[in-house]
């Protein structure tokens, strides 16, 4: 059987490895340090995973709160500490007349009229823009980036049927610029609405209440690391 001892180029490489432990573990650790390196600044390993969302509309509800919440004053006193025995009604007292409604049991025994709805009161979102992802640089990014205004006056930037390649460092912005602007300009003025939450899936981004959505009309999928857009939508009236 031949060995690489038999092989008298082996031999004389192997010797020279076996020579400098030193600078063989230096090169395997400069390996790792570089693999390391490529999979957190790089992340390739995100164009294998998808990151799935499904939030739900966003709504702004306003609930009275329930009787049984609120808080009796400190200072309340229970039935048993209020009653002494002069202001201590007899049964005959305390006895509702036969004819008449019982204030206990009838709330409209003291003139308060009664409300069996719902407390709650629900306003449907107002839709003011409304526009249709295109993709960049090879990237793709489809769905419909919609702006909504809120019962509170708050707005709201939702993205729907949403898909978009998979990358490190994925931001939403939105931008001054033009759709077809290049990507100098798409970053050079823009408001930052926050990391990608998922690259699939619907989901909801707040707007702040100091941006003029008649300047920032475009949406972009932003790859901050790379200083790169993925997609971008311009934003129009709602038909």
């Amino acid at each position: 059987m031949e060995t690489d001892t038999d092989d008298p180029g082996k031999a004389p490489l192997i010797r020279r490895i076996g020579a400098h432990p030193v600078l063989v573990g230096g090169a395997a650790l400069a390996v790792v340090a570089l693999v390391a390196f490529v999979l957190v600044w790089f992340q390739p390993q995100a164009l294998l995973f998808d990151r799935v969302v499904d939030e739900n509309f966003p709504t702004v509800t306003d609930v009275d709160a329930a009787p049984g919440d609120r808080e009796a004053p400190a200072d309340s006193a229970t039935p048993e500490q209020s009653a002494t025995p002069e202001q201590s009604a007899t049964p005959e007292q305390s006895a509702p007349a036969a004819d008449g409604p019982d204030p206990q049991t009838d709330p409209q025994a003291d003139g308060v009229p009664t409300d069996d709805g719902d407390q709650s009161a629900v306003s449907e979102p107002v839709l003011l823009a409304v526009g249709t992802f295109s993709s960049r640089n090879r990237y793709t990014v489809e769905g419909q980036a919609s702006v909504f205004e809120l019962e509170d006056g708050s707005r709201v930037l939702r993205l729907e049927d949403f898909s978009s390649t998979n990358g490190p460092d994925l931001f939403v912005y939105l931008t001054a610029a033009d759709e077809a602007d290049d990507d100098a300009d798409l970053d050079a003025d823009h408001v930052d609405l926050g990391v990608l939450r998922g690259n699939i899936g619907d989901q909801n981004y707040a707007i702040p209440e100091d941006v003029d959505l008649d300047d920032y009309d475009t949406v972009v999928i932003w790859c901050r690391r790379f200083t790169v857009g993925f997609g971008a939508a311009d934003l129009g009236p709602a038909d």
